[in-house]
């Protein structure tokens, strides 16, 4: 993995304004990061018995059955405020 980067750059991506101290502090700590990051990726996992629970517990999952939902009146009751049936909301970007 290469341990080039530019921080201004990743900051402006980021939409983030960093002053030379906070740069120099974040270059820092994304180098760690990246030299952790590199010490994962050698580990040979190949021969392993993976789990995704930390004390190897196998998932108890329900069976997967389809149930009646709500009508379009009774998901329309409760809303603050509607427009020709469907939900009316304020914009997220303006």
């Amino acid at each position: 993995m290469s341990k080039d980067f530019n921080i201004q750059e990743i900051a402006k991506l980021a939409l983030i304004e960093l002053n030379s101290e906070e740069q120099s502090k974040l270059s820092k700590d994304l180098s760690i990061i990246l030299e952790h990051v590199d010490a994962l990726s050698s580990l040979s996992i190949d021969d392993s018995n993976l789990t995704i629970h930390p004390l190897g517990i196998e998932l108890e999952l329900r069976e997967d059955t389809a149930e009646e939902g709500l009508s379009h009146e009774e998901s329309m009751k409760n809303a603050p405020d509607d427009k020709d049936g469907f939900f009316q909301v304020p914009p997220s970007m303006d």
